[in-house]
């Protein structure tokens, strides 16, 4: 009977540690805070100066380059970073498309379409963190706007480039010292430069480089919060980028219908610098044909894509997908409609293209640096130190190993 008694005590504790588990398991867990700044290149730190993100260097991690999913644009990025997924994987197949499943376009400035969770396959980070208990907010990450799999971040804010990148800040801080009940474990914050600034001006020019060390000096002001926090040390700061820049020339510009008969096309949609080219039925390999005359861009048979951009397989991806050479732009007007000197979307083997990884906190290591991240590992990076179980998804663990201590 003594046994008996110590046996039932025992499952009467493990039950009630179990029940106390599942109402609060997000409590005692590490932080993460994650930052994008849209196309932050890989070598703004040489051509520009960023002694903020190199003390985080010295103090973390870093990788020479992260290395982005085609195509190289900021709405598909974001949420392969969310979801570890590559865009073939999670229907975010550019920051325009048709998807036929839904018979609906998706544009990123239409705001009830970026509402819509049918559009968002995978499983982003805050659903993952949602699922099993713990609080997460977002100021700005493409997909928690909507409800997918019908949940949001416990906090969330409606993407408006208005707003203060000053106040972002300081409402992420906010969040960061809320009781512990109410408090976020995981928090996305998302700035939509130097990419603007870039696209006008160029990578390399001076108006970027102001904006570079703005955003670098911004970062200071962040890391100075953080530490203020009681918590501060359990806080790991994740900097990072969904794509890099690259010059472009109005020379190089294609007007893509001056060799192709629009009677052979059903629908065209995209952007520089890459079209989803529906063809009329049984003019596909025209269609191929007069597209391919032009030089300066490629246009490919969905099943032919290079395997390296692991792109062709969702449905919302057409017959025919046209790809600009770097440097080179096309469009639908016989001139360009507003005269960039930058743009991204291309092939991620143009180094224009990589992006930025800092990592600094408590699991990661001091000084370390790697050469080459894939933005697909970041979803199980996080996990990993949220001690989250993570959806499936492309990334690969072995790859990410030795960021950590």
């Amino acid at each position: 009977m003594k046994i008996f008694r110590y046996l039932a005590l025992a499952v009467f504790a493990a039950t009630a540690f179990s029940s106390c588990s599942n109402l609060k398991p997000g409590r005692d867990k590490p932080y993460v805070l994650m930052v994008s700044l849209d196309a932050f290149r890989w070598d703004y730190d040489s051509i520009h100066g960023t002694p903020v993100l190199d003390d985080i260097a010295r103090n973390g991690v870093m990788a020479e380059r992260l290395i982005p999913s085609f195509p190289t644009k900021t709405f598909p990025n974001h949420y392969t970073i969310a979801t570890g997924l590559y865009p073939d994987h999670h229907g975010l197949v550019n920051n325009s498309f048709y998807a036929p499943d839904l018979d609906l376009v998706y544009r990123i400035g239409d705001r009830t379409m970026v509402g819509n969770g049918d559009f968002y396959g995978g499983e982003p980070l805050w659903v993952t963190a949602r699922k099993q208990g713990m609080k997460s907010a977002s100021f700005y990450w493409v997909g928690s706007e909507a409800p997918i799999q019908g949940m949001q971040p416990d906090y969330w804010k409606a993407f408006d480039d208005e707003v203060p990148i000053g106040d972002r800040v300081d409402t992420v801080l906010h969040w960061l010292s809320l009781p512990a009940d109410r408090r976020p474990h995981f928090v996305t914050l998302y700035f939509e430069e130097p990419d603007a600034v870039s696209h006008d001006y160029g990578p390399r020019s001076s108006e970027t480089g102001a904006v570079v060390r703005s955003l670098d000096s911004l970062l200071g002001v962040l890391r100075t919060g953080i530490a203020a926090l009681p918590h501060g040390k359990k806080v790991n700061l994740i900097v990072l980028s969904d794509h890099g820049m690259t010059e472009v020339d109005e020379s190089r510009y294609n007007y893509i219908l001056d060799t192709l008969p629009e009677r052979m096309i059903k629908r065209i949609i995209g952007g520089n610098p890459v079209w989803a080219v529906e063809p009329v039925e049984g003019k596909r390999d025209s269609v191929l044909q007069f597209l391919n005359i032009q030089r300066g861009m490629k246009a490919y048979a969905r099943e032919d894509m290079p395997a390296h951009l692991n792109y062709g397989t969702h449905l919302r991806i057409p017959e025919v997908v046209l790809i600009a050479d770097p440097g080179w732009t096309a469009g639908l007007r016989p001139e360009p409609s507003r005269y960039s000197r930058g743009d991204h979307g291309y092939d991620w083997r143009c180094s224009d293209m990589h992006s930025i990884f800092y990592a600094e906190g408590p699991a990661f290591k001091k000084g370390f640096v790697t050469d080459t991240l894939f933005n697909v590992d970041i979803y199980n990076i996080v996990t990993d130190i949220l001690e989250l179980t993570p959806a499936p998804n492309d990334g690969n663990r072995e790859r990410i190993l030795p960021l950590f201590r």
